[in-house]
């Protein structure tokens, strides 16, 4: 629910744009596009949005190959929008990644997704993509393997049993002789259980889980900061719906900072769930958001609810923070290496 709400939510900023610029009728493209990183062909708690992506508009040319007619880089947050003057039909036309960035970028360019009409209004008509999916070489080591495939085995023919021999006639019979009642019948023997060693399965690498003052400490902790840093901006670390909130100028620093108000604490709580997300190896488990996604997520459907949700989630943070889980019966330590 929260993953199709923060798509929803880049597009309208996208259509948005391209409106307020537009004078005449326009047609409008727009679209998202993710780093599928466990190549399985559909979103997942994995797959996050892909920045500086080229995408083509591409539609039937009369032969074999299709005509380019639009090209675009995605955004900070995966989206893109493309603005053409008119309102040519394009419901026959197509999207596609041709290049990517980063480790998404390595593989094959991406299979087109048609375009579909949205609306048709005021001079402005707008076409819609599906996400559009960028894959790896390889699928990434944290990635859940995929169910395998039973053998195929040879059909086994059914052995033919021959016919019983026929019965000798009843007078040729001899009688079933039972046991005396008195004689108990003898008891069967069981083989002894063979005993077999079973090796311990390795131990699982143990996460960590450190609390927002932990983080603020820079002078002490500065130096575990990962992907982001202290002067990031939290628009950019969590999204639009977070710039809405509290402002474009905001850093995480100040947001470690935040108290007094529950918006301010879901913030600083959130912004430490993320820092140890990104700490935390990917294989390491225990840490009750194993993603930065998984922390957006969250972050961003309190934001976008009511203020009851906000003080949960903050709650929900802050347990995290602290080493806590569902179904954990010890806590999480904070491992963070002193920079001194």
């Amino acid at each position: 629910m929260a993953n199709h709400l923060y798509v929803q939510v880049v597009l309208l900023l996208l259509v948005l744009k391209a409106a307020a610029t537009t004078t005449s009728s326009s047609t409008v493209v727009a679209g998202m596009v993710f780093c599928d990183q466990c190549k399985d062909g559909a979103r997942g708690l994995f797959d996050y949005p892909l920045y500086g992506a080229r995408v083509a508009i591409q539609c039937g040319g009369g032969g074999d190959t299709p005509l380019t007619v639009r090209e675009c880089n995605t955004n900070w947050f995966g989206g893109f929008s493309v603005r053409m003057e008119g309102t040519p039909e394009m419901n026959r036309c197509t999207a596609r990644v041709v290049q990517a960035t980063g480790h998404c970028g390595a593989a094959t360019p991406s299979a087109p997704r048609e375009l579909t009409l949205a609306f048709r209004m005021l001079g402005l008509a707008l076409y819609t993509v599906p996400p559009l999916l960028s894959q790896p070489l390889r699928a990434m080591d944290f990635c859940p393997a995929p169910a395998a495939a039973p053998p195929a085995a040879a059909v086994a023919l059914a052995p033919v049993s021959l016919p019983a021999p026929p019965l000798p006639p009843l007078w040729r019979r001899r009688p079933r002789r039972l046991p005396p009642i008195w004689r108990r019948a003898p008891t069967p023997t069981l083989p002894k259980p063979v005993e077999t060693t079973t090796t311990p399965p390795p131990a699982q690498p143990q996460g960590s889980a450190c609390t927002f003052d932990k983080w603020a400490d820079l002078g002490l902790h500065g130096c575990n900061w990962k992907v982001v840093t202290p002067n990031t901006t939290v628009a950019m670390a969590f999204g639009p719906a977070a710039a809405q909130r509290y402002g474009s100028e905001m850093t995480l620093r100040e947001a470690l900072e935040g108290r007094g108000d529950i918006y301010r604490t879901l913030l600083r709580e959130a912004t430490a769930a993320l820092l140890n997300a990104y700490y935390n190896a990917p294989a390491a488990g225990g840490f009750l958001y194993p993603t930065t996604a998984s922390v957006i997520d969250h972050m961003n459907g309190a934001l976008l609810s009511s203020a009851q949700r906000v003080l949960l989630e903050g709650a929900r943070f802050r347990r995290a923070n602290s080493g806590g889980g569902t179904g954990r019966i010890t806590k999480l330590p904070c491992d963070l290496t002193p920079c001194n």
